[in-house]
């Protein structure tokens, strides 16, 4: 694992998933989208300018949360600057949460161990369609005012992206994204119906969204997988992929 490694993956990653609103503080990103969602209502802190000192991007950090009515909030990893940041946002009273990991493979790696099973008929579109979020608004089941919020973040993606829906048997089952950007393809918003849960739709979206990224000139995947979540480690961990770093939420109650 590098530093570069890490950086390299915040920054595709940022740019996969746009808040609604997103201002600069002198190498910080500071991203709102109306409370849906931690990473879009967080500070992005793996950059640093020579304006501000820590004091003062701390002060206006919570004055710009405080502003919308919501926490402040870190997304915090090993590239997150200063290096001393975890220690000085717990003294101000900051506790951890959201804990996930960072995974990564090589592509061809993930095609060798996955497949796409029979029954299961995959489009994917290059942009967002009405299907595709229907499903995966079902999936995850959010209001109206996530989705509403969802679909702004989806529709501000600025790389190429990749909607795949997956039939099974002609019915609607499953959704994930591919994005791409530099060489990578990142994995988001993979989600299953219940009724068709732990039949391989996962693994075969999976095994289509990579071989899409290939076909763009992708040699790596990556994905953030929350560590609570046994079912979906296991099988990135069948996939081939393993934990390059961890990344984690600090937030401050409202005050």
């Amino acid at each position: 694992m590098t530093k570069a490694s890490i950086e390299l993956i915040e920054e595709l990653a940022a740019n996969a998933w746009r808040p609604e609103i997103e201002q600069t503080l002198d190498g910080w990103r500071l991203r709102y989208n109306q409370g849906v969602n931690r990473r879009g209502n967080s500070v992005w802190p793996n950059g640093w300018g020579q304006q501000l000192g820590l004091d003062e991007r701390l002060e206006m950090v919570e004055a710009f949360y405080r502003r919308w009515g919501v926490r402040a909030r870190y997304q915090m990893c090993p590239a997150a600057l200063p290096e001393n940041l975890a220690e000085v946002l717990h003294a101000r009273g900051y506790r951890d949460d959201a804990h996930t990991a960072v995974q990564t493979a090589a592509l061809n790696e993930v095609i060798s161990r996955t497949a796409t099973s029979p029954n299961h008929q995959i489009e994917i579109s290059p942009s967002l369609s009405e299907d595709w979020f229907a499903l995966y608004q079902g999936a995850e089941k959010f209001d109206d005012h996530g989705a509403v919020m969802r679909r702004g973040t989806l529709q501000r993606i600025g790389s190429r992206a990749g909607f795949a829906r997956l039939k099974m048997d002609g019915n609607a089952a499953a959704v994930g994204l591919g994005v791409y950007e530099r060489g990578w393809v990142g994995i988001f918003c993979m989600a299953t119906q219940d009724d068709f849960r732990r039949q391989g739709a996962a693994t075969s979206i999976l095994h289509a969204l990579v071989k899409w990224g290939g076909d763009l000139g992708a040699e790596n995947v990556y994905l953030q997988v929350m560590e609570n979540n046994p079912p979906a480690l296991a099988l990135y961990q069948r996939a081939g992929f393993t934990s390059l770093y961890q990344y984690y939420y600090a937030e401050k109650e409202l005050g």
